[in-house]
């Protein structure tokens, strides 16, 4: 049988979960495989919404998901990261944690089969799975790719490190900081990781410590 390929230029996203292969061991269980459904359910409506069909495609492939736009113009840009953002601030709420990275350009997919192909898939991929916390990342492609239209990242709300990294350069990748603007509060997003912090296996700890020093690390307090 031939496969067919979809051939695209846009923006890309890749998602997975964190600890998603200890999830998979439990829900042998008939209760933790219906917690597990539920949460996957909840994750995935926001990509099902009526205000997103159309505008997004995306593959979900064992604890992966990719989202697509429909070009890779600048105008797809800021809707697309609104998305990426509401996405993993959600997986946090729902005790789901992802990590994930923004990429950019060409891209191939099946038609008839979950498979991906291309530079910006291979390159988001890599730096999502590389990341030793739950974050969100501008790869080395998309950050040179809003500089080089005038539009600068540091400005929508990303930073430039340090950022756990593992293998991967840092060098042009910059990490979403969990916050949109300035508050007189904390992010509500603190708590919930020390929850599920206190609850996770001991090898898992560090990275729910190393995102609750990012985003406090980057809080914006609104000035008194």
């Amino acid at each position: 049988m031939q496969i067919s390929w979809l051939s695209r230029q846009s923006w890309v996203a890749v998602f997975d979960v964190l600890g998603f292969g200890r999830l998979l061991e439990q829900a042998d269980h008939d209760l933790s495989r219906a917690i597990l459904t539920s949460q996957l359910d909840d994750l995935l409506n926001s990509l099902r919404s009526e205000t997103v069909k159309g505008k997004l495609e995306w593959l979900i492939f064992s604890d992966t998901i990719a989202i697509f736009t429909p070009t890779e113009e600048p105008k797809d840009y800021p809707w697309f990261l609104l998305q990426c953002k509401n996405l993993i601030k959600q997986s946090i709420a729902i005790r789901l944690p992802l990590r994930g990275a923004i990429s950019i350009g060409r891209s191939f997919s099946a038609n008839e089969h979950p498979i991906v192909l291309g530079r910006p898939f291979s390159e988001a991929f890599q730096y999502c799975e590389d990341q030793d916390w739950i974050g969100l990342l501008l790869t080395p492609s998309a950050t040179r790719a809003l500089r080089s239209v005038g539009l600068e990242p540091l400005h929508h709300h990303f930073v430039d490190g340090p950022i756990p990294l593992r293998r991967m350069a840092p060098d042009d990748v910059l990490a979403y900081r969990f916050q949109d603007g300035a508050t007189n509060f904390q992010n509500p997003l603190v708590p919930q990781l020390q929850n599920m912090q206190h609850s996770a296996p001991a090898e898992a700890k560090p990275k729910y410590a190393r995102t609750i020093e990012h985003i406090q690390r980057y809080h914006r307090w609104v000035a008194g």
